[in-house]
């Protein structure tokens, strides 16, 4: 019977893993959370079923019950970004009629961090660990933007309704875009999760834990507007420079809980769910630019001094399947969906929920060398109109390959090393602006077992 189910699981696997690769082939993110936490996530690109590093305390905790060793683990990770995000605006947007745009794009890289510790004893396990959840790192747009041009555009067409309101003719209107810029400083969650798993018998385990986040948002961004002719009564339509300055801070608490199936002894299913960790970031305007009318431009975009923005981390269902086809070969099928649509993410409109699917294999060539291969496909459910509120990261359907490979020079330390590349599907609103990224990752991770 045993293995009758094994010839099944393993069946259904490879069924499985043809259908992922007849798909366009994840940058794993949703359109708030990032599941990239890990050197192992990079080269496998899923750990929902895995059982073997200390990784697994944010993506399987359940399944610590069956890592080979008791004894106490640390791990810690760094993770490098190179990422490249463009917005290609078409000439002559809204008020800047003859003005030529074209790709305006990013390249700041950003080096991400994890700390993971188990100390697991029999039938008890306990776990903590610290990650980026959301957000990514700094972006800086040194020459603009899509939200740089669109706020610009709505700026020149409020100063144009004041002229044409004091009979100033249209050849003096504002006309031209001389130069922007948008520094995102700083855009992250640190999350911190504790917990405990325990192991029921040699079937099931389970786990409970909490998941404390605490973010931070600090934005810089300019525009300098002019008009093309100048009016001849001096002070009528002087050259406009626009400042802002914004910082945003909020914390939150989500539960997670945890069930690791092992049904024979060559499969291993794993599943996690993270509850909605409400957000509320508080504006803290340190540079504003007061528009006609008297009202600021932090106010005129949504962010009063002192006003408040949800941008809940939605919640998120991850299930894995493992199976160990030789001593030496595993594959492992994963599915993460972010309930986006049950979160209160005030950047967008309508947006739907995010899912991921993807691939791994790993190879252990000796005790001391094993390889992995990842593939995987995000779908990301929201409108091409709604970039344009955050442009500065694209919020696209992805491909990606990740691979990477683990040395152990002895039975206590690990060592991995890995690297992803990503492909964006782009995409273009309404208003003719292409949007699109192309990433490249790096990773370098270290275990230790103490005893």
């Amino acid at each position: 019977m045993r293995k009758d189910m094994e010839k099944v699981a393993g069946f259904v696997v490879a069924i499985c893993a043809v259908w992922c690769l007849s798909i366009s082939s994840l940058y794993a993110e949703g359109i708030v959370n990032k599941q990239q936490q890990s050197a192992e996530y990079l080269r496998t690109l899923g750990r929902n079923a895995a059982t073997d590093y200390a990784d697994i305390a944010v993506y399987n905790p359940a399944g610590i019950a069956k890592m080979e060793n008791d004894g106490f683990y640390l791990k810690a990770d760094l993770l490098y970004f190179d990422r490249e995000y463009t917005n290609d605006i078409p000439d002559g947007f809204g008020s800047f009629a003859g003005q030529t745009f074209g790709e305006y794009d990013q390249d700041e890289g950003a080096f991400i961090p994890g700390l993971f510790s188990i100390y697991k004893q029999g039938n008890w396990a306990g776990y903590f660990a610290t990650t980026i959840p959301a957000g990514g790192g700094e972006l800086d747009f040194k020459d603009g933007d899509a939200r740089m041009v669109g706020i610009a555009d709505q700026i020149a067409s409020q100063f144009n309704s004041a002229l044409a309101a004091n009979g100033v003719p249209s050849a003096f209107y504002y006309n031209r875009l001389d130069g922007m810029n948008v520094h995102v400083k700083e855009s992250s969650v640190f999350g911190y999760t504790l917990g405990c798993t325990y192991e029921i018998n040699d079937m099931f385990a389970v786990s409970l834990g909490a998941r404390y986040a605490d973010g931070k948002r600090e934005i810089e961004a300019g525009t300098d507007i002019s008009a093309t002719n100048s009016f001849p009564m001096p002070g009528v339509n002087p050259p406009i420079e626009t400042n802002l300055e914004i910082d945003q801070d909020a914390d939150g608490w989500a539960g997670i809980v945890g069930l690791n199936i092992a049904p024979v002894d060559k499969v291993n299913i794993g599943m996690i769910y993270i509850s909605r960790t409400k957000m509320e970031y508080e504006n803290d305007v340190k540079k504003d630019t007061i528009l006609p009318g008297g009202i600021s431009l932090a106010a005129a975009g949504g962010f009063p001094d002192g006003g408040k923005q949800r941008i809940d981390i939605p919640a998120l269902f991850g299930a894995g399947v493992s199976y160990q086809v030789k001593p030496n070969l595993r594959f492992e099928l994963d599915y993460v969906r972010y309930f986006e649509d049950n979160a209160n993410i005030d950047t967008y409109d309508d947006e739907g929920d995010t899912w991921e699917l993807s691939l791994c294999a790993e190879y252990r060539f000796s005790p001391q060398w094993m390889v992995s291969v990842g593939i995987g496909h995000t779908e990301v459910d929201l409108d091409p109109d709604e970039q344009i509120k955050e442009p500065e990261e694209p919020k696209l359907d992805a491909n990606i390959i990740g691979a990477g490979v683990v040395y152990t020079p002895v039975e206590r330390l690990s060592l991995s090393f890995s690297c992803l590349k990503l492909w964006g599907d782009s995409v273009t609103d309404s208003r003719g602006i292409e949007y699109d990224k192309d990433i490249f990752g790096l990773a370098f991770g270290v275990q230790y077992r103490f005893f």
